[in-house]
C-alpha cells in the first residue's frame, strides 16, 4: 500500500468522502468518524495548538486504511496522540478495511515511523483503548501500560419491559423507583420527553440549556471540565449544525427543561455521552427518568447498543452489569515513563485539591 502524512487543515477536510467511505466498511467507532474528528479540528483542536498527523494508506486509488493521529505541545513536550484530542475520544482505534492487503500491526508500525520521522513526537499517548480495538494488539505489545478503565453498555435485544424486568438482578428497585419519580413529577404539571432533531427551531434552546446546566455542574463540583477548554462550546454548537449522528434530547415539565442529553446514534448505537439536568429539581432524579425515556425509544426505534461510554459512574450500573475494559498506553522509553510520573503526580494533586475543597473526586 501507498502512504501519505496528511498535516494540515486542506487535507484533513479534503479526505472526508472517503474516509466516510472507509467508516463504512471498517469496524469503526463514533470517536473514528471524520465528521466528528473535522469539527473538533476547526474548533477546539486548533483553539489548543494541535497540529493533525494523519496517515493514509491507499491500495490504487482505494482508501484502505487511516491512522487519525495529532501532535498537540503541552509544556514544550509534543505529544503524540489521536485526533480528538485528550477530552472527546472515549475510544481510541485506527480504520482498516477488511478487504486490505497487510495487517493492521504492519500498517501501525509504519505509520508511526512515518509521523516520527516527518513530524516529530517526544511521547506517543493513546489513551482509551478498548480491548477488541484493532489497533489493542500491537499498542500492547510495542507500548507502555498507563492505566486501565471500563465503559459499561447495554445490547437492547427483547423489548423494553423485559429489560426493566431484567435489572432487578442487580437492582432490585430500579424500575419501581424511576416510576414513582416519574409520577412524582407528573404530579407537578406535564412531563414530557422529546429527541430534538440538529434541524429543528428549538434545537438552539436545547443546546443552551445543556450547557447551562453543564456549567452549573462544573461550578459547583469545582471540576474543571471541557466546556471551560478553548474551542469546545463552539464545537457542540458546530456538530448540532453539521453532524447527523448527532442526537440531542431534553425532558421538560411545563415546558421548563428539566434534563438534557448530549449524545451520538452512529452505526446503530447510541453513545451516551454528556447526560446532566437542572439542580432544582434533583430531589426528582430527573437524570434517571431522561435515561428511561431514552432507552425507551432507544428499544422503539431498535437500536442494537446503548453505549454508556468510558467511565465507572455507579448510574451507569443501575441501568446495566456489563462492561468492557478500556487501557490507555504510552511510549515505552524514558519520555513516557516521565510522562506517566507527571500525570499521575498530577491525578493525586488533584484529589488532593478537591479533598481540601471539600469534593469528592
Amino acid at each position: 500500500m501507498r502512504f501519505d502524512l496528511i498535516r494540515d487543515e486542506e487535507g484533513l477536510l479534503a479526505l472526508g468522502p472517503e474516509w466516510e467511505a472507509l467508516e463504512r466498511r471498517s469496524p469503526a467507532h463514533l470517536f473514528q468518524s471524520h465528521r466528528l474528528l473535522a469539527d473538533w479540528y476547526l474548533c477546539a483542536g486548533k483553539a489548543g495548538g494541535a497540529v493533525p498527523a494523519v496517515v493514509v494508506a491507499r491500495e490504487g486509488d482505494e482508501l484502505r486504511a487511516v491512522f487519525p493521529g495529532c501532535v498537540i505541545t503541552r509544556s514544550g513536550v509534543r505529544i503524540l496522540t489521536w485526533l480528538g484530542g485528550f477530552f472527546i475520544v472515549d475510544y481510541g482505534d485506527v480504520l482498516f478495511d477488511r478487504e486490505a492487503p497487510g495487517t493492521v500491526e504492519a500498517f501501525l508500525a509504519e505509520a508511526l515511523l512515518l509521523v516520527r520521522r516527518e513530524v516529530g513526537f517526544h511521547v506517543a499517548y493513546f489513551h482509551n483503548m478498548r480491548h477488541d480495538a484493532l489497533a489493542y494488539p500491537y499498542f500492547s505489545r510495542e507500548l507502555r501500560f498507563f492505566r486501565g478503565d471500563v465503559a459499561p453498555y447495554v445490547e437492547l435485544t427483547g423489548d423494553f419491559e423485559g429489560y426493566l424486568d431484567s435489572l432487578k438482578r442487580f437492582r432490585k428497585k430500579q424500575k419501581s423507583d424511576t416510576l414513582r419519580q416519574i409520577k412524582r413529577l407528573s404530579e407537578l404539571g406535564e412531563l414530557k420527553f422529546s429527541v430534538v432533531p440538529g434541524e429543528a427551531p428549538e434545537a438552539p434552546g436545547v443546546l443552551q440549556a445543556f450547557v447551562e446546566q453543564k456549567r452549573w455542574r462544573f461550578h459547583s463540583s469545582g471540576v474543571h471540565g471541557v466546556l471551560f477548554k478553548p474551542g469546545y462550546e463552539e464545537f457542540y454548537r458546530e456538530e448540532l449544525r453539521r453532524n447527523p449522528s448527532l442526537h440531542l434530547c431534553c425532558l421538560t415539565l411545563n415546558g421548563e427543561i428539566i434534563a438534557t442529553h448530549l449524545g451520538y446514534l452512529y452505526k446503530n448505537r447510541l453513545y451516551f455521552v454528556m447526560p446532566t439536568y437542572d439542580h432544582r429539581f434533583g430531589k426528582y432524579s430527573p437524570g434517571r427518568v431522561l435515561t428511561y425515556y431514552l432507552m425507551r425509544a432507544c428499544f422503539e426505534e431498535g437500536v442494537e447498543i446503548f453505549d454508556f461510554c468510558i467511565g465507572p459512574e455507579e448510574y451507569k450500573y443501575e441501568w446495566t452489569d456489563r462492561d468492557v475494559p478500556i487501557t490507555s498506553f504510552v511510549s515505552d522509553d524514558l519520555p513516557g515513563r516521565l510522562f506517566i510520573a507527571l500525570k499521575k503526580g498530577k491525578i493525586r494533586l488533584d484529589a488532593l485539591l478537591n479533598r481540601i475543597k471539600g469534593v469528592h473526586p
